[in-house]
C-alpha cells in the first residue's frame, strides 16, 4: 500500500501503525498550540483554523506489501526472528533466511535482478554495506517481505554508526524501511562518475546525528580537526538519507556522478538533516558543481522536528542543526506534496532554514508545505535559504506560514555568487517573521553590496498576510520584478494546510459526480487505504492530489472536487497551480473552475470557458490564478477535475489557495 497520509476524526492526521509516530504527532500539536496560544497573547490574530494540518496531519505510516523473488536475479532473504530458521550459513531462501547482514555485507557486487529483502517485524543493530550495479529493465532492489511492521536498523548513536552504506549505487530500487540512532541512515555515496536509476520509497528516517560541518562530539568545532570517521566518507552533516560524492572525485561540467534519482513518501523526524544531496565543490574548468546530481524528483515528504542539536553534548561541541532538507550540486530537481514543520529548531551561528539550496540550476518547488521554523535566537530561521550561486529556480503555489524569520530568503553575500532567474509565483506567505525580522516577512534579499551579485527574476502573483514586516525587501531587491502580489486580510485559505475528515471544516467541502451528473458530498473518508475522501477505489480527494474516476464520451461523471466556502462577501483572489502527479504516460485528466452562487454555475477558470488537458507527465503544469471574483456568504468555488474520455485517468497535484482581498491587481 506505500506509505499513507492518515487523517484522524478531530483535527489532523494520526499515524495507525505505531506508536513512535503517534508520540511525535503530539509533540507536533503540542508545539503548534502553544506557539499559537503565544501568538494570541501577543495580540496576533492566528488564522481561522489550524495552521498546521502540516505538522498534525501528515505523519506517515508505512503498510508496504511483500516483495516477491523475480527470476531474473537472486533474492537474499534476512530474518532474525524467533521461528525463522534463520542461519548465517544457510541457502538466504524463505525456507532458510540468513540471521544477520554479515553474509550479505561480504558479497563484493550484487547483480541486476537480486533482491536483498528484511523480514517485517524484524530488527537490526548492524550497518547493511552495499555495492553494485543494477540495469535499466532489472534495478537492484534492497526491501522487505512478509507481513508486520517495516524492517529496522536502529543504532547505537555512535559517531562511526550507519544503518545503510551503499557505494556507488546505480539502478538500485530501496523502500519499506525504518532507520534511525545513526550517523547517516541511507547513505548513499559515489566514489565514481556516471551512476542512474536510484529510487528511494516509504523510508521512516529518525535519530540520525553526531556529524556537524564534519566535526562531532568527539571532535569539536573549536579545536579545528575534523571527525575522522566523517572524513573518510567525506560527510558534512548527519542525515536520514544523504546523498554524496567522496572528497577525491572530481569531474567536468559537461559530466554528473548521479541522474534520474525519485525519493518519494519519507517520514523524517529528530535527525539532523532528513534528507540531503551534498555536493559542494567547483568543477574543474571552475563552474559552480550544479550538475553533479541531475534529475530528481522528491515527492510526499513529511519532515519534522529535526533538531538533533539540542543535546547538551552536541552544543558544548559547538555543532548545530542547520536545516533539514539541503540540496547543494544539483540540476534539474522538482520538491512537490511535501511537508516542513518545526525544522532546525536549535540555536546555530551560521544560521538555521528549513530547506537549503546552493549550486542549483532549474530546481521547481511546486505545492508544499513549509512551516514554523522555530526561533532559537539564530541568524536567518527562514523557510527557504538561497545560500549560493543559484539559475532558474521557482517557487510555485507553495505555502510558506509562521516561521520565525522571513519565509524566503536570497543570500548575495559570497564571492563569486549568482541568483538570476528567480521566480516565485502564485505562493501563499502568512504571519512570517515573527521573531526574526530583518526588513522584510516574506521574502527578504541580503547583500553585502558592491562587488557582490545582484539578484534577478520576478516575484509575481503570491497572496500575503504579514502583520510582521513588508512582503519583500532587500538591499537590491529592487532588481527583481515585482507584479501582481496581493495583500489579503486574513491567512488565505491553503486547501492542503485545511485538509480535513470532516466534511466542511476549515470552509472546504469534498465532492463527486454522481452516475446522474450531479455533485455530492463524498460518501466515505478512508483512514485506512490512501487517506482521503473517496467515492469509490481510484475517485479520491487527498490533502494535495485528486483523482476523478475513469469515464466514457463526454465524462459528466465521475469527476470530483474540492469546494472552498465563502463565509462573508467579499471579493477573492485565487492562487494555484495544476500539475499531473500520477505520472502514468498516455493519460490526462481536465481541470476547471466554476463559481457556484445559488443556481448559478459560472465559470471562472479557464476565462474562455471550457477545461484544458493536463497532460501526464505535465511539468510545469497550468497557473489557475483569477482575480476580482466577487462572492456572497454562502457562495462556493469549485476546484474540478475530470477524466478525458478513456476508461482509465490520473491524478493531479492541486492545492488551490483563496484569499480575502482589499486591493485589486
Amino acid at each position: 500500500m506505500g506509505v499513507l497520509l492518515l487523517p484522524s476524526l478531530s483535527d489532523g492526521f494520526v499515524c495507525l501503525g505505531g506508536g513512535s509516530a503517534i508520540s511525535a504527532e503530539q509533540r507536533l500539536k503540542t508545539s503548534v498550540n502553544n506557539r499559537l496560544a503565544a501568538g494570541s497573547a501577543n495580540g496576533i490574530s492566528p488564522p481561522r483554523r489550524s495552521l498546521l494540518f502540516a505538522m498534525s496531519c501528515c505523519v506517515l505510516c508505512v503498510l508496504g506489501s511483500s516483495a516477491a523473488a523475480r527470476a531474473d536475479g537472486t533474492a537474499y532473504y534476512i530474518n532474525n526472528q524467533a521461528g525463522s530458521n534463520c542461519s548465517d550459513g544457510g541457502p538466504h531462501t524463505l525456507a532458510q533466511p540468513w540471521c544477520s547482514f554479515a553474509p550479505a555485507n561480504k558479497i563484493r557486487s550484487f547483480l541486476p535482478g537480486d533482491q536483498i529483502l528484511l523480514a517485517r517485524g524484524g530488527s537490526w543493530n548492524q550497518e547493511l554495506s552495499l555495492t553494485g550495479r543494477g540495469s535499466a529493465t532489472e534495478p537492484i532492489t534492497l526491501g522487505a517481505y512478509g507481513s508486520g511492521g517495516n524492517p529496522k536498523i536502529l543504532r547505537n548513536q555512535q559517531i562511526s554508526d550507519l544503518c545503510v552504506l551503499l557505494t556507488d549505487a546505480s539502478y538500485w530500487k530501496i523502500s519499506d524501511l525504518e532507520v534511525g540512532r545513526a550517523s547517516v541512515g541511507i547513505l548513499m555515496h559515489y566514489t565514481q562518475l556516471f551512476n542512474n536509476g536510484i529510487s528511494i520509497s516509504n523510508i521512516y528516517a529518525h535519530d540520525n546525528k553526531g556529524i556537524w560541518g564534519g566535526y562531532s562530539t568527539e571532535y569539536a568545532v573549536r579545536h579545528h580537526v575534523r571527525d575522522p570517521f566523517a572524513t573518510s566518507l567525506n560527510i558534512n552533516l548527519s542525515s536520514g538519507i544523504l546523498f554524496n560524492v567522496a572528497s577525491y572525485l572530481t569531474y567536468w561540467n559537461s559530466q554528473y556522478v548521479l541522474r534520474d534519482v525519485t525519493v518519494s513518501n519519507v517520514r523524517g523526524t529528530n535527525n539532523l538533516d532528513s534528507v540531503a544531496f551534498d555536493a559542494e565543490a567547483d568543477t574543474i574548468d571552475n563552474q559552480d558543481g550544479h550538475n553533479a546530481f541531475q534529475n530528481v524528483t522528491l515527492k510526499g515528504l513529511f519532515l519534522s522536528s529535526d533538531n538533533a542539536g539540542s543535546s547538551k553534548a552536541y552544543e558544548a561541541a559547538g555543532l548545530g542543526c542547520s536545516d533539514s532538507l539541503r540540496l547543494l550540486g544539483m540540476t534539474n530537481v522538482t520538491v512537490m506534496n511535501s511537508v516542513m514543520f518545526e525544522e532546525a529548531g536549535c540555536r546555530t551561528g551560521s544560521g538555521t532554514a528549513a530547506v537549503i539550496v546552493g549550486r542549483v540550476s532549474h530546481v521547481t518547488f511546486v505545492n508544499n508545505i513549509i512551516f514554523g521554523v522555530p526561533s532559537t535566537g539564530s541568524p536567518d530561521e527562514t523557510g527557504i535559504d538561497f545560500e549560493w550561486s543559484e539559475d532558474h529556480v521557482a517557487l510555485q503555489s507553495n505555502l510558506f506560514a509562521a516561521n520565525a524569520g522571513p519565509g524566503v530568503e536570497i543570500l548575495n553575500i559570497h564571492p563569486g555568487d549568482h541568483s538570476i532567474e528567480l521566480d516565485f509565483d502564485g505562493n501563499t506567505f502568512a504571519q512570517n517573521a515573527n521573531a526574526y525580522r530583518p526588513g522584510a516577512a516574506s521574502v527578504w534579499e541580503e547583500n553585502k553590496g558592491r562587488g557582490f551579485a545582484t539578484p534577478a527574476g520576478k516575484i509575481r502573483n503570491n497572496l500575503y498576510f504579514e502583520p510582521h514586516g513588508r512582503f519583500f525587501s532587500g538591499r537590491r531587491i529592487g532588481s527583481i520584478a515585482s507584479v501582481g502580489n496581493l495583500q489579503t486580510t486574513l491567512t488565505a485559505n491553503y486547501a492542503a494546510e485545511q485538509f480535513s475528515a470532516t466534511q466542511g471544516k476549515n470552509q472546504w467541502r469534498y465532492l463527486y459526480q454522481t452516475p446522474d451528473s450531479i455533485w455530492a458530498e463524498m460518501p466515505h473518508y478512508s483512514a485506512t487505504d490512501i487517506g482521503a475522501w473517496e467515492a469509490k477505489p481510484g475517485q479520491y480527494v487527498s490533502a494535495f492530489t485528486m483523482a476523478p474516476g475513469g469515464c466514457t464520451a463526454g465524462c459528466e461523471v465521475s469527476g470530483v472536487a474540492r469546494v472552498w466556502v465563502a463565509v462573508h462577501p467579499g471579493t477573492i483572489s485565487i492562487r494555484g497551480l495544476v500539475v499531473a502527479a500520477g505520472g502514468e504516460s498516455g493519460t490526462s485528466v481536465s481541470a476547471a473552475i466554476n463559481l457556484v452562487s445559488g443556481r448559478n454555475v459560472i465559470p471562472i477558470w479557464p476565462n474562455q470557458g471550457g477545461r484544458p488537458l493536463i497532460e501526464s507527465p505535465n511539468q510545469p503544469g497550468l497557473a489557475t490564478d483569477v482575480d476580482n471574483v466577487q462572492v456572497a456568504a454562502g457562495d462556493t468555488i469549485r476546484f474540478e477535475v475530470h477524466g478525458n474520455g478513456s476508461s482509465a485517468s490520473d491524478a493531479v497535484s492541486w492545492t488551490p489557495s483563496i484569499g480575502y482581498v482589499t486591493n485589486k491587481p
